[in-house]
């Protein structure tokens, strides 16, 4: 029984996290698309990866609105509809979450494609102790090119 009791909660447990992350990714940005730009942080992702890496959800940026620049290293869309893109700045990397309208800047050379240099605006929240980034900008859009 106990063999049986632990893939399945390993899938119930995914299944949340997953559609979890379009409801987080669709507030996040409503929040993002309300921000001024006054109030909106240009952070460094080496400054921010030490930021969560030292103080985890207790960052100063945990779910503060910011800008980070960087290089597209990677880009997708997830099985539940969220687009992602992975940006590189110096060593260090940040994954970013777009909603649907992000679809048509999408591959051959357009706005997101590998190489291309963007600046986001996002959400940024902590995203726990086995993730593989220790944030994510979430609700993102394009800023500059």
């Amino acid at each position: 029984m106990k063999l049986f009791f632990i893939p399945l909660t390993a899938i119930l447990l995914s299944s949340c996290s997953s559609s979890s992350n379009l409801i987080t990714t669709k507030k996040a940005a409503r929040v993002v698309h309300q921000a001024s730009d006054e109030t909106v942080g240009r952070v460094s992702i080496g400054d921010l990866n030490s930021s969560f890496l030292e103080s985890g959800s207790e960052s100063n940026y945990n779910h503060s609105v910011i800008e980070i620049a960087g290089n597209i290293i990677a880009y997708g869309l997830t099985e539940e509809g969220v687009y992602t893109v992975t940006l590189r700045e110096n060593d260090h990397e940040a994954l970013c979450t777009f909603e649907e309208s992000i679809s048509k800047q999408l591959g051959g050379g357009r706005t997101i494609s590998s190489g291309a240099s963007v600046t986001v605006r996002g959400q940024c929240q902590s995203t726990g102790f086995f993730a593989s980034h220790p944030f994510t900008l979430h609700g993102c859009k394009i800023v500059a090119k």
